[in-house]
């Protein structure tokens, strides 16, 4: 993806998608936080959600996992596909989240800050529409799976357990 900071401002998840041209659409919806939410509140088939999960390494990188929220993530394989070591990998604080211009309950494998790395499990090239996070919680974005692909050019490995 194409560096898009200017002046310290990284764009949100939805700014970068609306200026890449890659067709979407986004649902609007009460906040949800956590895969509870989303299976009950959003009346999507879970089989097309994906869960972005937020990492941040020892020396502060960021790295997306991106994977169906059904899934649960292997930390190792993850840590491997980044290139970090498993012990430097942490769950981002929620005010962190911030950074990338995202908040709890709406990350998103679309991402402006440059340095951070992406990682898709490998079930997601197989899958048809998704339902990823916008960077907000009230808002959830609807878009083709090899289009995301194709737009964050992520590391794709097999990550859940």
């Amino acid at each position: 993806m194409s560096e898009s900071v200017r002046d310290d401002v990284v764009l949100s998840p939805e700014e970068v998608l609306r200026n890449s041209g890659v067709p979407f659409t986004v649902l609007d919806h009460v906040p949800i936080v956590g895969r509870h939410d989303a299976e009950t509140k959003l009346g999507l088939a879970t089989e097309e959600l994906l869960k972005t999960m937020v990492f941040r390494t020892a020396d502060g990188t960021f790295v997306l996992a991106a994977l169906p929220v059904t899934a649960r993530v292997n930390y190792g394989r993850l840590a491997r596909a980044a290139g970090v070591s498993r012990s430097s990998l942490r769950q981002a604080d929620p005010q962190e989240l911030g950074l990338l211009g995202m908040e709890p309950g709406g990350a998103s494998p679309v991402c402006d800050r440059p340095g951070v790395t992406v990682v898709f499990d490998a079930s997601v090239a197989g899958m048809d529409v998704v339902y990823c996070g916008s960077g907000r919680a009230d808002r959830t974005v609807r878009i083709e799976a090899a289009r995301l692909i194709e737009l964050v050019k992520p590391a794709i490995e097999e990550l859940s357990s």
